[in-house]
């Protein structure tokens, strides 16, 4: 009979190894990071009630209409799982109140984020995210704070010299009315004959996915920026001056416009250069203002900018173009045994040994396997990055005798335990 086969969801992945290796160091280099600028760590719930996605994302997008995980809980109430953190963070914002505070309120969260939809390299159905949200203040300083925090984090990951700042402006909710209008009224049937389609569509969902028979007709007819008001994009030129000032290299690009319709104003993302793509989509961290949707679930106006780094595709890149500059060694020193139970006895006094003395922030392994002939394991173990061997063998273990070996420079010796941290502290010169 066939044993049942049970494996993970399409598009949901265990993460272990390398990637959770990855995973936590890019945590760790954020966190490092982003304490410099004084934002408060939030941690969101997965489930949601739908209708807060509902009432803030256009049930025109996909996001919407397609991607929602839903379900129903025991008393039929309508959950979502939550494709994104932006809405749930100003829900918590709102819901506790935290707008009294007279400071601004900044906040990151880590986490995943889920959406049905068709998976592709670096685009999955469950998905982690680092999210940045900032409230309270219609000034551009808060948007460039996060231009800044992104290349600060960039530069400790060592990989800003292979992205770039894109950015652009999308005016006012009414000037993006005014443009699809005159769409509408002027070109509408020349660009669905010319799409062949035969329902009205959103323009700017269109320019949000790249479609390049749009972008093709996009350049006969009049720009989106002339429809711009000259209060955004006086607003938007400011922020180009700031940024050369802080030496923020940028391009301005038109077309971008940012894939959820709650954004206003200023929007980014940071790409992949070119040369450096490892698939069709090069964005890590894109964002951008939204300060109405604290309308759309209070009746509250609470001026808001963030933007989040996708972690599957920025994993993707590191272990295709740099991750041998941040895994150098994944255990520091491998203790293994031979012969019976007072070897592994010994493994774990060196083990406590060990962890009792200045170097307790070495990663240790210790392999509790008995091996009748060690010199096999060992050949395997040498292909590892692995600094210092410490064998204990069934000839030395009656002297409290273990034999160490510094990988790394090919030394070994035989030595008692009592001069076990001795030893390690001479290899690895501490």
């Amino acid at each position: 009979m066939n044993k049942l086969k049970i494996k993970s969801l399409k598009g949901i992945h265990d993460y272990f190894l390398n990637n959770i290796y990855l995973l936590n160091y890019i945590e760790k280099c954020f966190r490092s990071i982003i304490s410099l600028f004084s934002f408060e760590e939030i941690r969101l719930p997965i489930l949601e009630r739908k209708e807060l996605f509902n009432k803030c994302i256009n049930k025109d997008y996909e996001i919407f209409s397609k991607e929602i995980y839903s379900l129903k809980d025991n008393n039929n109430v309508i959950l979502g799982l939550k494709p994104e953190g932006t809405v749930s963070c100003l829900r918590a914002y709102i819901q506790n109140k935290l707008y009294l505070n007279n400071f601004l309120n900044k906040f990151w969260y880590i986490g995943p984020m889920f959406r049905y939809e068709n998976t592709q390299k670096g685009r999955f159905r469950q998905f982690y995210q680092i999210g940045l949200e900032s409230y309270g203040s219609f000034n551009i300083g808060m948007d460039i704070e996060l231009l800044l925090i992104m290349k600060y984090f960039f530069k400790k990951l060592n990989i800003y010299n292979f992205l770039y700042l894109e950015i652009n402006t999308i005016g006012s909710f009414c000037d993006r009315e005014k443009y699809i209008n005159f769409i509408k009224n002027n070109y509408n049937k020349i660009i669905l004959n010319k799409l062949n389609i035969n329902k009205d569509i959103n323009y700017f969902k269109l320019i949000d996915k790249k479609n390049k028979k749009f972008l093709n007709i996009l350049n006969s007819i009049p720009k989106f920026k002339k429809f711009i008001n000259k209060k955004s994009l006086n607003n938007f030129y400011n922020i180009c001056n700031k940024l050369n000032c802080l030496n923020i290299k940028y391009k301005i690009n038109y077309n971008l416009v940012r894939g959820i319709d709650y954004y206003n104003d200023f929007v980014f993302e940071w790409k992949i250069k070119k040369k450096y793509i490892y698939g069709s989509n090069n964005t890590i961290c894109a964002g951008g203002r939204y300060n109405n949707l604290s309308k759309n679930i209070s009746n509250l106006s609470i001026p808001s900018v963030g933007c989040a780094i996708g972690l599957e595709r920025l994993i993707i890149f590191l272990k295709k173009n740099h991750i041998k500059n941040i895994i150098n060694k994944n255990i520091d020193i491998y203790i293994i045994s031979s012969y019976n139970d007072k070897s592994i006895l010994l493994g774990m006094l060196v083990f406590k040994r060990i962890l009792n003395s200045n170097l307790n922030n070495l990663k240790i392994y210790n392999d509790y396997k008995l091996y009748n002939n060690l010199s096999n394991i060992i050949r395997k173990i040498l292909k590892n990055n692995i600094r210092i061997l410490i064998i204990i063998d069934k000839k030395e273990i009656y002297g409290n005798y273990i034999t160490i070996k510094d990988l790394y420079y090919n030394k070994q010796k035989k030595i008692n335990f009592f001069y076990i941290i001795k030893t390690i502290n001479n290899f690895l010169k501490l």
